[in-house]
């Protein structure tokens, strides 16, 4: 049984995979951190 997919596309797919993963990541460890304290600011109030 041969590849079905050319293993430029496999890497291109798991390239982006990974781009992603690591955008979100970053954004998720800026946002939220700050909605806690916001959050938390807002009860002390």
């Amino acid at each position: 049984m041969g590849a079905l997919i050319p293993n430029e596309y496999v890497q291109f797919v798991l390239a982006m995979i990974l781009f992603l993963a690591i955008l979100i990541g970053s954004y998720w460890f800026v946002y939220a951190p700050t909605r806690r304290r916001n959050r938390d600011s807002e009860d002390r109030r």
